[in-house]
C-alpha cells in the first residue's frame, strides 16, 4: 500500500520515533518535495532524522496541474493532496481537517 504523508504528521512521528511503522504499515511512503522542505527546515524538530528517512521518497509535484483553493492550507498540504490524487495514493496522512479530499 501507498500512502502520501504530509509534514505536521511526520514530525510527529519523529519526535516519538516512530517513523519506523509507516515501514510496518505501508510498502510504499512519498511525499511532495513541500513536505521535505518543511520537515527539513534547520530548527524543526527531528529535521536531520526525517532528510535521512525521507531521501528517495521525495517526489516533485507542479500544482498548475491541480485546482486547490482551500484558504489556509500551505504548501505542503496542498502538495499531498497533489500527490496522492497524482499516484492514486491508498492514504493520505495528513492532520488538516480542511485538507481532507475524496478521490470520486
Amino acid at each position: 500500500m501507498l500512502v502520501v504523508a504530509d509534514s505536521s504528521a511526520l514530525v510527529a512521528l519523529a519526535v516519538c520515533d516512530g517513523l519506523h511503522w509507516l515501514d510496518i504499515r505501508f510498502q510504499d511512503v512519498r511525499v511532495p518535495v513541500a513536505v521535505f522542505n518543511e520537515c527539513t527546515v534547520a530548527g524543526k524538530p527531528k529535521a536531520d532524522a526525517l532528510r535521512h528517512y525521507l531521501q528517495g521518497k521525495t517526489i516533485p509535484i507542479d500544482l498548475c496541474e491541480t485546482i486547490i483553493t482551500p484558504a489556509g492550507l500551505g504548501d505542503g498540504e496542498l502538495e499531498a493532496m497533489s500527490l496522492y490524487k497524482h499516484l492514486h495514493a491508498d492514504f493520505l496522512l495528513i492532520d488538516d481537517r480542511r485538507a481532507g479530499c475524496d478521490r470520486k
